[in-house]
């Protein structure tokens, strides 16, 4: 593991460590440094924030793909049918993890 780094962020007793290459972390310090006033506990906080806000429409996006699939893949299409594959694509997504 000679070009992999830990980065290490400490607060109340907890610490997280992220393998990152040396490129990442430069990139990551750097945002650091210049967006956050060398805050790492910011730069996570808005990363969650962001995450929170915009996840979702990731979420969604997945979920409005998986649905043209199974209507191409059926044809005609109702309403409840549209709902069963929602579901059947969540639940292998929780199969997943």
């Amino acid at each position: 593991m000679k070009n992999v780094r830990f980065l290490t962020v400490s607060e109340r007793n907890i610490m997280i460590s992220i393998e990152l290459s040396p490129a990442v972390e430069k990139q990551f310090l750097e945002i650091v440094q210049k967006s956050y006033d060398g805050d790492p506990k910011r730069t996570f906080l808005t990363l969650l924030k962001l995450h929170n806000k915009y996840g979702w429409k990731e979420q969604l996006a997945k979920d409005v793909k998986s649905i043209r699939s199974e209507v191409r893949r059926q044809g005609e299409i109702k309403a409840d049918q549209i709902e069963n594959a929602i579901k059947k694509y969540r639940k292998t997504l929780s199969n997943d993890v």
